[in-house]
């Protein structure tokens, strides 16, 4: 289930939508887990499941020092995603249709990208809006990016947007499977895993992204995973990472 406060002096109406479909999507859910979204100064966000209890609410903030030095100490040859997503290309469009917690679009955006951010989970969306509505307003975190802020679409699934058109590249990331050992994995994952799911339709939805995208479609897979649509597509590269592998489709 889904507990909503607003603790705000008005409802702003850019959240109006969201608020109406966070009501319809969460209030059958079973009491497995217990949301409870807080809107003040910033968005917060409890969580209460047999998996995972936070000790404190989860918010995001861009302008974290963490992120901060990963922009300035890295560049497109030092980050995989960016090897892969950005090519020998300086400016190329990229459609991130996973936006999850938008730390992979902020860093292709940071090496030269215009990003424009998709998400389909109607939480992680207001989590996402909430965070780039305070980053814009800090000018000195805004002056300190070398290409701006990545944008946010409007609520839902890339492929449910063609009005956005198409991108030169696409950049898929599909929810992996959860750890056993889930201690081991970071508290943000943690929180995606149990607010988001896994994205069971990541095969089918790999064809309609091809279809979105003039140049390529990159897709980040675990290490030593199999390909997605194994048995329909075959990827034409892959760039490395630590931990991953980013397997790139070509466009015809």
């Amino acid at each position: 289930m889904l507990k909503i406060n607003w603790q705000r002096s008005a409802e702003d109406p850019a959240w109006t939508d969201l608020l109406k479909i966070l009501r319809d999507k969460f209030s059958k859910l079973g009491g497995e887990i217990q949301l409870e979204l807080n809107f003040g100064q910033r968005v917060e966000l409890n969580i209460k499941s047999r998996a995972l209890t936070l000790k404190k609410p989860f918010f995001l903030d861009f302008a974290t020092d963490k992120l901060i030095w990963r922009i300035s100490h890295s560049g497109r040859h030092s980050e995989a995603v960016a090897r892969a997503v950005l090519g020998k290309e300086q400016h190329p469009t990229v459609f991130d249709a996973t936006a999850g917690l938008g730390r992979d679009a902020f860093i292709l955006q940071c090496c030269g990208a215009k990003v424009t951010m998709f998400e389909r989970n109607p939480v992680i969306w207001g989590l996402l809006f909430d965070a780039l509505q305070r980053a814009s307003k800090d000018a000195n975190f805004v002056n300190s990016l070398p290409n701006g802020l990545p944008k946010l679409a409007p609520y839902g699934a890339l492929i449910e947007h063609d009005e956005m058109g198409t991108a030169d590249v696409v950049y898929y990331d599909p929810m992996f499977p959860q750890r056993q050992k889930s201690a081991l994995v970071k508290q943000e994952m943690r929180v995606l895993h149990a607010v988001v799911g896994g994205d069971e339709d990541a095969d089918l939805t790999l064809p309609l992204l091809l279809k979105r995208a003039t140049k390529r479609v990159v897709v980040k897979r675990p290490a030593g995973g199999i390909p997605l649509a194994v048995n329909l597509y075959t990827p034409s590269g892959a760039t490395d990472g630590k931990a991953c592998r980013f397997d790139i489709y070509r466009c015809c």
